[in-house]
């Protein structure tokens, strides 16, 4: 299985899960590590996008991952599957429960879940204490310029 991970070039390297383990996110409540990845660089993109609020300023890193390709090691939930409330904005209990009670049984390696930016887009929870999240390889890393090609405000 192939995922992205985009994020600032600093930290772009850690597969630990140790930064959402400091202040949770969507899926994770704080103390539980947690890798965000996407199936595709726009889904992360439009992901990074919607959380920051606007158009990143940092410097950005896109990271090409492959993941063991064994379908046993994901589980897909849609979304009429997921709690009331997964999708509020900003993130709120239902979804953090759910994904935290998720990573607690690390039965599975992944956990591919529907975009709340765009639900058509899916987003890849991985959990980083799997014994599976071993196999992770890097593929390789770009740089990302997201408003290079963005039109500028001229009003």
């Amino acid at each position: 299985m192939l995922a992205w991970k985009i994020g600032k070039a600093a930290q772009i390297h850690d597969l630990s899960g140790a930064g959402p383990a400091v202040i949770g996110g969507r899926w994770n409540h704080p103390d539980h590590p947690a890798l965000y990845l996407s199936l595709s660089p726009a889904a992360g993109a439009l992901e990074l996008f919607m959380l920051a609020g606007e158009m990143p300023r940092l410097p950005l890193r896109l990271m090409h991952l492959r993941l063991p390709g064994d379908p046993a090691l994901y589980q897909h939930i849609a979304a009429e599957s997921l709690p009331a409330g997964w999708n509020a904005s900003p993130a709120d209990q239902p979804s953090m429960d759910f994904g935290t009670q998720w990573l607690e049984r690390r039965e599975q390696l992944g956990l591919i879940l529907p975009s709340v930016a765009m639900e058509q887009n899916r987003c890849l929870l991985v959990n980083p204490l799997h014994p599976a999240a071993s196999l992770i390889e890097v593929l390789r890393i770009d740089d990302v310029d997201p408003g290079r090609h963005c039109i500028a405000n001229s009003g």
